[in-house]
């Protein structure tokens, strides 16, 4: 509890000093103070906006104590580094030194970053080209396979189960048998998984399989909410529990084998336009889901001429729930 407080009494201690000095006309040291200050907050801004990670912004956390620590050896330079006094000279010159190390470790610390976007970007370009590389072969290899597509490529995603651009390139083809797609499903690999998990043909027992023994499940629970495949049962445990993933609504409400009764609670509960319009949509809505979706959309979604949903709303009562009026 006391590490914040200690990183903003450097810079208040730091801000009263140049206010003491400015108070007092002793200007000596001052332009150097601030130069370094400056130099050392500017580079170290520019050294933590190189960084792409989520959390590189905590550093500006610590940037203020950064530039006082450089101010205030700068401030030493100015006053000592040209004394007659021996000692005082080396100690001025001495903080001259760790002001200018600061800054020159910013710097040093953004041009590396800088190296490392960039061979992270060839590394990821490479990777893309291999895959798109890949997909090109597959498609000219199904096309001169006509009526074999299934058993070239079930044998060739075996062949190479190790082998992860093909992989990608592979998995979105709805010729893949079930049974293959059950063995990839097994990878490692989260990415692959995933992918496994996408495809049309990926089996009702594949995607439970998965739900169930996955050391990371929630990493797959959109693509479970989505697929058309995923048990029931199993849909109907992902609206209880989204785990950390938000915003499976819109992937239920889509969902043609969600149950009714999921179905019906996304109705009557979701306030978001998408979720409304991909329920709307989905062929297996029932009276009573239609029903609660058409008092919820009117109570919080506002029946205007601007919202579409009322307008679909409206069309699709009639055929759904014959016997209710829309409005």
């Amino acid at each position: 509890m006391m590490f914040f407080p200690l990183i903003f009494a450097l810079p208040a201690a730091y801000l009263a000093a140049l206010i003491w000095l400015v108070i007092k006309r002793d200007r000596l040291g001052l332009v150097e103070s601030v130069c370094y200050a400056a130099l050392a907050i500017g580079t170290g801004a520019w050294a933590i906006t190189r960084s792409r990670s989520s959390t590189a912004g905590i550093g500006f956390l610590f940037l203020p104590a950064l530039a006082a620590l450089a101010g205030l050896l700068g401030l030493l330079y100015g006053r000592w580094g040209k004394s007659a006094e021996t000692t005082r000279r080396v100690i001025g010159l001495l903080a001259s030194a760790g002001g200018l190390a600061i800054i020159v470790s910013n710097l040093v610390s953004g041009t590396q970053t800088i190296t490392r976007n960039r061979t992270r970007d060839d590394v990821q370009a490479r990777y893309s080209a291999a895959i798109a590389s890949n997909r090109a072969q597959i498609a000219t290899a199904l096309q001169a396979n006509p009526g074999r597509e299934r058993a070239w490529l079930d044998s060739a995603i075996i062949a190479r189960l190790n082998d992860r651009p093909f992989l990608l390139a592979a998995l979105p083809h709805d010729s893949i048998s079930p049974a293959v797609i059950l063995t990839v499903a097994y990878n490692a690999d989260l990415g692959v998984t995933l992918e496994a998990l996408r495809n049309p043909n990926a089996s009702a027992r594949t995607l439970e399989r998965v739900y169930r023994t996955a050391s990371y499940p929630d990493y797959f629970y959109q693509a479970l909410a989505a697929h058309h495949n995923t048990p029931p049962t199993l849909l109907r445990a992902l609206h209880q529990n989204p785990g950390v993933i938000s915003g499976l609504d819109i992937w239920l409400a889509g969902n043609p084998s969600t149950p009714q009764d999921v179905l019906t609670d996304i109705g009557r509960k979701t306030t978001d336009h998408s979720v409304v319009a991909a329920l709307l949509e989905n062929p297996r809505v029932d009276c009573t889901t239609m029903s609660a979706l058409a008092n919820n959309l009117m109570k919080k979604q506002n029946r205007d001429a601007d919202n579409p949903n009322v307008a679909r709303l409206t069309e699709r009562m009639p055929t759904v729930c014959p016997n209710a009026p829309a409005g």
